[in-house]
């Protein structure tokens, strides 16, 4: 029961956050048809273009991850990359609270006769390539049109937080990267997954140094990820026939990302679109019910997105089955 409850629980809290801000967005009737009114006027063709820059993201960061197994040594085609990372998208879109996707690509690679070490290390390794490349650009877009930005009260103390939260992620980093360094995990407190989580870091450190033309390749690759992110919305926006500057755009998106990905709502949903209201609002005098629609069609976008994963389920599914994977 312990165990349930440890791992539904969060779940059904961020569920009941996100249906209860969206109750408080939508609680109009008025702005319930006029967001009804701006969504079936949508320009399919943006949609598309949305949908085909937010699957290309999803390729190029499985090509990212590809770059680190083979650092770690773990021979896969480029197809069974492309696969397991769909599969794994698939799961952290659309099995929530099930398995995610970071635990599909290591129970798959385990099952199949690689060291699972190696591959919660190349995992690891994945993710931290697109922290760098979400400090990179936070604060290129952001410092790029402060004073844009700044007048917005709202905005102002997002991205307030979005600094808060990057100085304590580059903190984290550094102290890991110095205990690695200065080979202080002995040192560190006996609490397992601390422990390892230092030991992995550390090794990862060692790995982007030994094959830094490879870790430079990934972290061009992680921008493009996030930039491909970032346009799913733009061109969410202009399926609503919503025209925002680029740059402007961009120094909104780190704020979003940031937010969304907090663990209080379910994927983000209400959070993100009370931001984009709110923002978009007092930057740009955008009408609510166009701003909640282009953070809806992003989402639904970026969603749809992972559905290719839908179709490696079965394989991985008798993989994760069998002996081997226990």
């Amino acid at each position: 029961m312990t165990a349930f409850v440890k791992r539904w629980f969060p779940l059904v809290l961020q569920t009941l956050f996100s249906l209860a801000l969206l109750a408080w967005i939508f609680r109009s009737e008025t702005f319930r048809l006029q967001v009804w009114e701006v969504v079936t006027s949508a320009r399919p063709a943006w949609l598309a273009v949305g949908l085909a820059v937010a699957s290309l993201g999803n390729v190029v960061a499985a090509f990212r991850w590809g770059i680190f197994l083979r650092v770690l040594d773990i021979p896969l085609s480029r197809g069974e990359v492309l696969r397991l990372s769909f599969a794994g998208l698939f799961c952290n879109n659309f099995l929530l609270g099930a398995v995610g996707g970071d635990a599909v690509k290591v129970v798959w690679l385990g099952a199949k006769g690689h060291r699972k070490s190696h591959a919660l290390l190349s995992v690891l390794m994945d993710r931290m390539s697109g922290l760098g490349a979400l400090i990179l650009c936070s604060v290129t877009f952001i410092l790029w049109r402060w004073e844009w930005l700044c007048r917005s009260p709202a905005m102002a103390g997002a991205i307030a937080f979005v600094f808060l939260y990057l100085g304590v992620v580059i903190g984290l980093l550094s102290s890991t990267f110095f205990l690695a360094h200065h080979g202080r995990i002995p040192k560190f407190p006996r609490h397992p997954p601390t422990r390892q989580l230092i030991r992995e870091s550390s090794l990862a450190y060692l790995k982007f140094v030994q094959e830094w033309r490879q870790t430079l390749v990934a972290a061009a690759l992680s921008v493009v990820v996030l930039l491909a992110y970032f346009f799913t919305f733009y061109f969410s926006a202009l399926a609503f026939d919503v025209v925002i500057p680029v740059p402007d755009f961009l120094a909104l998106m780190p704020a979003v990302d940031i937010l969304s990905a907090l663990p209080v709502s379910l994927g983000g949903l209400g959070v993100r679109e009370q931001f984009f209201v709110t923002a978009l609002g007092e930057l740009g005098d955008l009408p609510a019910a166009q701003a909640v629609s282009i953070s809806l069609g992003g989402a639904v976008i970026t969603l749809l997105s992972g559905l290719a994963g839908l179709v490696f389920l079965p394989s991985y599914r008798r993989i994760a089955r069998s002996p081997e994977a226990v």
